[in-house]
């Protein structure tokens, strides 16, 4: 009788939860993993508007998307803040990097968390803001990052960027969008160990297969990579060509926020 009594209460709550709508963790996680298209986010840092703006002209017969991270934007030339506009018009996010791109990690341990955002977010935030630029995301200048500066700059933006490095197994990367505010980049510049066109390929097809979305990150895109944080343009091509190919869509990181 006892066992009777509990699988009718079993059963009744069961269809009850059924009813209310109520999704067990296996079925949000289906559910989730249906709710948007795997693919690639590509992010550059730093100041190389004029190497960003040549990008974009290569690159866009591949229907790419870019978040470009901008530091020092109060030395940018006139025809580099009309560049940047153009970038954003063609669908590219601008986003920030830091007023004097300063590590983060140091220099908050030296002037405070309040320190940080007064000296490196506030003034970035109104210069770009005055010349027509809400920027919505961040990241970290060097990678470097803590909860702390997590916690506090989360209040200034929708999603901060962190770094990761490594040629890790494409299941063990962190480099993929788990859904957090907190987002990882894999560098692609190839001066990076990781530097390797058929490991991020990998990256790409593990994406594809289990319904995530890649970030990747350089700094100065250019024909020839001769320097430290160069990503060719070759690279990029086939970066681009492989996502088209397999079907990856292009994101940038304000777009994130819509899944």
């Amino acid at each position: 009788m006892f066992r009777s009594k509990t699988f009718l209460f079993s059963a009744l709550g069961a269809a009850i939860m059924a009813f209310s709508g109520f999704k067990t963790t296996e079925t949000k996680t289906s559910v989730n993993k249906e709710k948007y298209a795997p693919g690639i986010v590509l992010t550059f840092d730093d100041d190389y508007v004029d190497d960003w703006y040549n990008a974009e002209k290569l690159l866009h017969p591949y229907g790419w998307k870019a978040t470009f991270f901008i530091c020092k934007y109060t030395q940018l030339t006139p025809e580099q803040k009309r560049k940047l506009h153009y970038l954003e018009k063609m669908g590219h996010d601008i986003a920030g990097h830091g007023f004097n791109h300063e590590n983060a990690v140091k220099f908050s341990a030296s002037h405070g968390l309040d320190g940080y955002v007064n000296s490196e977010i506030i003034p970035l935030k109104a210069a770009m803001k005055k010349d027509g630029f809400n920027i919505k995301s961040f990241a970290y200048p060097d990678g470097a990052h803590n909860p702390a500066l997590d916690d506090k700059l989360l209040g200034q933006f929708d999603f901060i960027r962190g770094t990761t490095y490594g040629e890790l197994a494409p299941e063990n990367q962190f480099c993929y969008y788990e859904g957090k505010r907190v987002i990882y980049g894999l560098g692609i510049d190839d001066d990076y160990k990781q530097f390797n066109l058929p490991y991020f390929k990998s990256l790409m097809l593990y994406a594809k297969q289990h319904n995530k979305i890649l970030i990747l990150y350089g700094h100065k895109t250019v024909d020839n990579a001769d320097e430290k944080l160069e990503t060719p343009f070759e690279a990029l091509q086939q970066i681009c060509e492989y996502a088209v190919d397999n079907g990856l869509k292009f994101y940038t990181v304000d777009e994130l926020k819509k899944l």
